[in-house]
């Protein structure tokens, strides 16, 4: 592959973006840790908290991989279409973890590219009013804004799908906490406790689901218009936040992705790597991958 040119490079704090990126990827599941030590300390039960630590760390990176690739770079982009005996099992394990259907996640990430830091962008640290602060509660809104005003946002809907499992997420959305209580708990206790007991899977739950959203929506639409590097100019503030991104699978590669949207591999210059591009890469050779936009 091709080696870009250096046609800009704008640095802004890099190592604030290290410091940021680190301590926000472990606040979760630290604060997960300090809750299993309170346990031991009041129960009966005794939790090992190393073992739960590396449980925890696994969830994140499979969940941050699903959505994505899943619902970012297959739904949002087109980069690549995943074969359904992998795309059907990640849908459901996404609506689990996330609470969220694909067709609502990629309108609002389309919608992001299409008002990039603009007043009408839907989650901007940089916009009129905006801050790193108040990423979560714009992002929030605006969710809520795709889930019930379809037809303002429909010219984002192309290609996503709208079959059964999508209208039963959007139906249970409308019910409260009927999704959340009745049926995405259960699952996802019944997931973890035969690894780590109930106790642990208590106490591990908030890492587990506040290291994804940390992730997804303070990291990368965050911190990654805010402090990181560019090679390009891609019309935004968009940065990258390191060359090598393992923990994000990729995703704080983030100006680089804007740069190019249809890359699937969001690396660009020769310093740079994509972990989730290349875990593609190999799928598409044993044909769980297609039409792989390198």
């Amino acid at each position: 592959m091709a080696t870009a040119r250096f046609e800009r490079v704008k640095t802004h704090n890099i190592p604030m973006a290290l410091f940021c990126y680190f301590i926000l990827m472990w606040v979760p599941i630290t604060i997960s840790a300090g809750l299993m030590a309170l346990w031991n300390t009041l129960g009966s039960a005794e939790i090992n908290i190393f073992e739960c630590v590396i449980f925890m760390l696994i969830m994140r990176q499979i969940n941050v991989f699903t959505l994505s690739t899943l619902f970012h770079r297959s739904y949002s982009h087109r980069q690549f279409q995943y074969h359904p005996i992998v795309e059907h099992p990640m849908r459901v394990w996404n609506w689990v973890w996330a609470g969220t259907g694909g067709r609502a996640w990629a309108v609002l990430h389309r919608w992001h590219h299409a008002a990039a830091d603009t007043d009408d962008d839907p989650h901007s640290p940089t916009k009129t009013g905006g801050t790193i602060w108040n990423i979560t509660a714009q992002t929030f809104k605006a969710y809520q804004e795709c889930l019930h005003n379809p037809e303002k946002y429909s010219k984002f809907e192309y290609k996503l799908p709208n079959d059964a499992f999508e209208r039963f997420i959007h139906w249970l959305q409308g019910q409260g906490l009927l999704g959340l209580v009745g049926i995405r708990l259960p699952l996802i206790f019944a997931i973890m406790t035969p690894f780590i007991g109930w106790q642990a899977a208590v106490c591990a739950l908030p890492g587990i689901m506040a290291s994804v959203w940390f992730s997804t929506v303070i990291i990368v639409n965050g911190l990654c218009h805010l402090v990181g590097y560019q090679v390009m100019d891609s019309g935004d503030t968009s940065t990258n936040l390191f060359p090598i991104d393992f923990f994000g699978w990729g995703e704080a590669l983030h100006h680089n992705h804007h740069h190019k949207q249809g890359r699937a591999n969001y690396a660009i210059t020769k310093f740079e790597w994509d972990p989730g591009f290349w875990t593609l890469w190999c799928f598409s050779k044993v044909g769980l991958v297609r039409n792989l936009k390198p």
